[in-house]
């Protein structure tokens, strides 16, 4: 949960327009919490403050995962 408090405080410091981009190594997480965190920060950016931009589904698995975070 600290980490969830951690990435919203980043957000919320960004000036509109700034992105932020967050992968599960910078974290240093795995890709199952990953995948967690990418699917609340989905179901946040719904109330506008942000969007967010998630790639397509990586071709292998030990690719990178990462979602980018764009201040509205």
């Amino acid at each position: 949960m600290d980490m969830l408090n951690q990435i919203s405080n980043r957000i919320a410091t960004l000036s509109s327009g700034e992105t932020m981009t967050l992968t599960a190594q910078n974290l240093l997480i795995s890709r199952g919490d990953f995948q967690a965190i990418s699917v609340y920060l989905s179901r946040e950016s719904e109330k506008g403050q942000f969007s967010i931009d998630l790639p397509k589904r990586l071709a292998t698995w030990f690719e990178q995962t990462s979602i980018t975070v764009i201040k509205n």
